[in-house]
């Protein structure tokens, strides 16, 4: 067998295949005996047409056949014999073959590019914005907490502003009258929040059960016109912010002081989370940039399939001519880093042991014990646990990163943040 491989690019390969004949003549020998066994024509016994006959009859078939079932055991056995690991299915070009000659094909298919690491050590410079949580954040979560625990008062008097009104939503058409399959039951609206204020707050006001209210909601296109049916008309009784009601939202708090420093602390692990993720994606940044290298076409290819599908169970709708516009730059970039972080795992060999592995699931345990059988089962599945094993190699991996990343940090407090969600 004589191979010849071409670097189409980076990440392409075509491999011209030539299988001589005598190396393949009794694999054809035999193919070409159980055909003639099996062909039937009248005038003849099964298996008793005279050759000639068998070869001007199927002799392109018997050939043709024989090509397609050979080409694949040749094909492997080529990319084993130049050590290549394709990674999407090669496509098959100029097959050619005829009974007494050479077997010829092309196979073109997408290879791991060779990657070149930038040099990182001490290199790689990191602004990361880390948000520190303030006295606003505790009050807001107060907040939220005495709502959870509030009690409900059936308001008959009339709706005010700040009420709760439980009711049926009617879409009209132009001309007032109810679009059919339109209707929304049972929906809660806040008086004085949201899109029901101002204006559209006023329509409700004074309002009582059983009343019925039409207000005009703005959307994309046009405002959308709703009868409301008001099932009822509510009010938020909130609890005193106190020591006992501290107790009641968490059995560690001993009293409403202790509470805040436990919601405080909470806050910012996970301003922290969302400042080590911003570190992580300024490394992966890096990286991406400063390799030259370019993303495997089938790798991006099904990556955007999965984005597809992961968006058809979301039940998002997404145009196709906008999809690769918006999302193929993500694609291009993460498939980079998937190729570039298997690189680096290796380089700085990196792992993680059954030893780390079972200690890890051992403290998601200790931490809930009450969940211990659900933890247990959960890691029971491979792929369950592979998943951990791949959060912990990547969670090593960037430990490892940032020692030789020069990382300044910025402190913000939430407040910035929470005018950047405004605008």
């Amino acid at each position: 067998m004589k191979t010849e491989i071409t670097e189409v690019n980076s990440y392409t390969r075509k491999l011209n295949v030539i299988v001589e004949w005598d190396t393949i003549a009794d694999e054809y020998d035999k193919e070409y005996k159980k055909a003639k066994s099996n062909y039937n024509i009248p005038g003849f016994r099964k298996g008793k047409v005279p050759e000639q006959i068998v070869k001007k009859n199927i002799g392109s078939a018997i050939d043709a056949n024989f090509a397609e079932n050979s080409l694949n055991e040749y094909y492997r056995k080529a990319i084993e014999e130049l050590k290549l690991v394709p990674i999407n299915q090669a496509k098959i070009n100029d097959l050619n073959f005829k009974e007494g000659l050479d077997l010829s094909f092309t196979a073109e298919f997408e290879v791991e590019p060779e990657i070149k690491l930038p040099s990182y050590q001490n290199k790689i410079k990191v602004s990361a914005v880390k948000y520190v949580a303030g006295d606003e954040d505790i009050d807001q979560a107060l907040s939220q907490y005495q709502e959870q625990h509030a009690n409900v008062k059936i308001i008959d008097s009339g709706a005010e502003s700040g009420h709760f009104i439980r009711g049926d939503f009617q879409i009209l058409n132009d001309d007032g009258q109810p679009r059919q399959g339109s209707k929304l039951d049972n929906q809660y609206i806040r008086l004085g929040f949201g899109l029901f204020k101002g204006d559209k707050e006023k329509a409700f006001i004074g309002s009582k059960q059983g009343d019925k209210v039409k207000v005009s909601i703005p959307s994309k296109d046009h405002d959308v016109t709703y009868e409301v049916s008001i099932n009822s008309i509510e009010e938020q009784i909130l609890p005193e912010l106190n020591d006992e009601l501290a107790k009641t939202i968490n059995e560690n708090a001993k009293d409403l002081n202790g509470l805040k420093e436990i919601i405080k602390d909470q806050i910012q692990a996970s301003l922290d989370k969302d400042h080590e993720a911003l570190v992580q994606k300024e490394i992966i940044n890096y990286f991406v940039q400063k390799t030259k290298m370019e993303a495997p076409q089938s790798m991006v290819e099904r990556y955007l399939e999965h984005v597809k599908e992961d968006l058809k169970q979301k039940k998002q709708v997404y145009k196709e001519e906008e999809f690769k516009e918006n999302y193929g730059k993500i694609a291009d970039s993460n498939i980079k880093w998937y190729l570039l972080k298997s690189c680096l795992i290796e380089k700085e060999k990196i792992d993680v042991s059954n030893v780390e592995l079972e200690n890890k699931i051992k403290w998601f345990i200790d931490e809930n014990k009450d969940n211990k059988k659900q933890i247990e089962d959960f890691y029971g599945h491979n792929e369950n646990k592979q998943r951990l094993f791949d959060d912990m190699l990547n969670e090593k991996l960037f430990e490892k990163l940032k020692e030789n990343a020069k990382i300044k940090v910025v402190e913000q407090s939430t407040k910035e943040l929470r005018k950047q969600q405004q605008q």
